[in-house]
């Protein structure tokens, strides 16, 4: 699926019953804008695109442009945080629908490869290595590390577990992007099954709760 069939352009209303026209007209440029620039972005990478480029495609005149981004960064940000809110909407939808006895974690997750799978241009794009894409990458990794803080320290009250929340979710969120982006440049180096359970498994809670059995194991084999 191509990223830019997800944004959709919508025409300006008009007439009588249309009593904002303007703010209307200005929505619909704005979507051409957000529509070509998507489109852009994952054929030919940020850095290889100029606002005026991104206007010309839009139908609009470059100073158009300014009047709703102040650069194609600000642009860029703002399909991106709008696509990872798609995302938390998926994965909330699939944790409420998920059946008795499915892991909460590992729905969270089969959800985001699905989400990978239908954007993958857009993944590839966000992700790419360089400085024209590294403030947002790190804005993501901040959102992602803060949610995952939150659930962790619930686990660690709740369990016990000897790890800090903080520390063990900028490690997570870490491993979340990297392995995702890892996996966008080239689908062919794993299933999206084996990207599901390497994600799940990899989990702290779990990666700690496996060391400690391995560990009890070792220490009841030498008695």
């Amino acid at each position: 699926m191509s990223v830019s069939s997800d944004v959709q352009t919508q025409a300006p209303a008009t007439g009588p019953s249309a009593p904002n026209g303007h703010t209307s007209r200005r929505a619909a440029t704005r979507h051409r804008l957000i529509s070509a620039g998507t489109e852009l972005f994952a054929k030919r990478g940020i850095h290889e695109v100029t606002t005026a480029q991104i206007a010309r495609h839009a139908g609009v005149a470059t100073g158009t442009f300014y009047l709703h981004f102040s650069d194609k960064h600000a642009l860029f940000q703002e399909l991106v945080f709008a696509a990872l809110a798609d995302l938390r909407a998926q994965q909330e939808e699939a944790v409420a629908g998920r059946a008795p006895g499915e892991d909460e974690l590992e729905v969270r997750i089969e959800a985001l490869v699905r989400f990978t799978e239908a954007q993958r241009d857009l993944i590839r794009v966000v992700f790419a290595r360089g400085p024209e894409s590294g403030r947002v990458t790190e804005e993501i990794h901040d959102r992602v590390a803060r949610g995952l803080e939150a659930r962790l320290a619930e686990r660690v009250a709740a369990e016990g577990l000897p790890l800090h929340p903080g520390a063990a979710a900028q490690a997570r969120a870490a491993t979340l992007i990297r392995v995702i982006a890892w996996w966008a440049e080239d689908p062919t180096r794993a299933t999206s099954a084996e990207i599901v359970q390497t994600l799940f498994h990899l989990e702290p809670g779990r990666s700690v709760a496996a060391e400690s059995s391995s560990l009890s194991a070792a220490t009841d084999s030498t008695d």
